[in-house]
């Protein structure tokens, strides 16, 4: 899934190091304000010394055109023209005529320098959705191209050549309806030391006007366990790694969203993953796929599912095994289908009815394989288990390893009989157990076929 930029594999790595295995990523869509307000700001402009010089020469000559400034000050007309309309408009300014003189406000900030220059302006703010609460300054930069507005929509086209208008907003949660009292309480009670981490300016002195968007943020849970314990954690799908930073990358998964763990603790300690089967259609002869979904919508009437994390049926789990996995033949006797984790199996049969050797081993090496759900359906990610008790299947994961091993050797004939003897009358087998065909194709042609002269 494009959606997020986290690096799964790290991410279990480093949870493995804390004595936890993932189980799976549930998704969440938070709920977020954008605030459009009307502000008056005395935080300096970077354009107020070039407005200062533009007064200057208007003292001296209120009838200077916009073109004569500018040729005076080596700028653009255009620029001087937009600097004099902020100057009228921020009431600094007063057209008479052909001339412009300043105001009684403009001669106290300019002339008399009494009064703080205050510039009216148009300004967005990004507010917790839930607790009205403003967001750090990074919600501004690089999360504010993450966020999804009400207003966002897209066509998509599927396999069949349908299109479809999707609209991505989908909070989670119900946004708390916005008070505008309550807003500029939150906003003026971040102290002036702290308004640059919220990216709220320094200068702001009145919210006079707003109106606002709805927008969300797609937020994961990942679920570990821990002997017989389950822990259900927010973590951060968007967060950009960086050695420089000094912090590892389960920390770097964490840091930017803690801002929302309060409201989520007691909601994602709940979740559990579940498997919705659709109904069959009549006029279709497809069998339904099933699909990964949660309890999320039941979340509020459940309390025991703490130290949960799956409830399947077990007929349901072999269809999530045969088709989302892609697992053929499996029975049931080799499934484990417990409250806190699923596991599969892997025998003689089961491995040769495979469509996907080389994956399957695969896997039984990593002991593990996820598949993606639908952030629509809250399942970023849910992990099966591998093992097996197999003779036969043991033997060909050894196999797979010491090829493995072999790191970049000429693997040959020759090879076999002095490097890995016991393998050199069964190799064949092993490796069409592997579903290393390209090896034996290698061998085959090095066995059977001459060079020609």
């Amino acid at each position: 899934m494009s959606l997020f930029s986290i690096d799964i594999e790290r991410f279990y790595r480093e949870l493995e190091e804390k004595s936890l295995q993932l189980r799976g990523i549930f998704c969440l869509q938070y709920p977020i304000y954008c605030i459009h307000a009307n502000i008056t700001d005395e935080t300096p402009d970077p354009l107020d010394n070039l407005d200062n010089l533009i007064v200057d020469f208007l003292i001296s000559k209120p009838d200077l055109s916009a073109f004569q400034i500018a040729s005076l000050i080596g700028t653009s007309k255009h620029l001087v023209e937009y600097r004099i309309a902020k100057l009228v408009q921020d009431k600094l300014l007063q057209k008479k005529g052909k001339d412009f003189i300043l105001s009684e406000l403009g001669t106290e900030v300019f002339s008399e320098k009494t009064q703080i220059r205050q510039h009216k302006q148009s300004y967005d703010f990004y507010l917790d959705g839930i607790t009205l609460k403003p967001l750090s300054k990074i919600y501004y930069s690089y999360y504010r191209t993450k966020l999804i507005s009400e207003n966002d929509s897209y066509y998509h086209t599927n396999k069949k050549g349908e299109t479809k208008l999707i609209q991505p907003f989908g909070p989670d949660l119900v946004h708390t309806p916005p008070d505008n009292d309550e807003i500029t309480q939150n906003i003026f009670e971040v102290g002036n030391e702290e308004r640059g981490s919220f990216s709220i300016p320094h200068g702001l002195v009145s919210i006079d006007d707003t109106s606002f968007t709805k927008m969300s943020f797609h937020l994961l849970v990942a679920v570990s366990s821990k002997m017989d314990r389950i822990v259900k954690e927010l973590i951060d799908g968007h967060a950009i790694y960086s050695l420089s930073d000094e912090l590892s990358y389960y920390e770097t998964l964490k840091q930017n969203i803690k801002c929302f763990e309060n409201i989520l603790k007691d909601k994602i300690t709940q979740l559990e993953f579940k498997i919705s089967i659709p109904n069959i259609r009549l006029d279709s002869e497809d069998t339904p796929r099933p699909i990964l979904t949660s309890n999320w919508a039941e979340v509020q009437k459940h309390n025991e599912s703490e130290n949960k994390c799956y409830s399947f049926s077990s007929e349901d789990l072999l269809k999530v095994v045969d088709q989302i996995f892609q697992i053929k033949h499996v029975v049931p006797e080799s499934l484990i289908n417990e409250d806190s984790i699923i596991e599969i199996a892997i025998d003689k049969n089961t491995l040769f009815s495979s469509t996907d050797r080389q994956k399957l081993v695969a896997d039984l090496i990593r002991e593990r394989d996820y598949k993606f759900g639908f952030e629509n359906n809250n399942v970023f990610l849910l992990y099966l288990y591998y093992k097996t008790d197999d003779d036969f299947v043991k033997e060909v994961i050894q196999f797979k390893k010491t090829l493995i091993d072999s790191d970049g050797e000429d693997i040959n004939l020759n090879w076999f009989e002095s490097s890995q003897p016991k393998y050199s009358l069964n190799y064949r087998r092993l490796l069409i157990a592997a579903g290393e065909y390209w090896l034996l194709e290698k061998l085959d042609i090095e066995k059977y076929m001459t060079e020609p002269n």
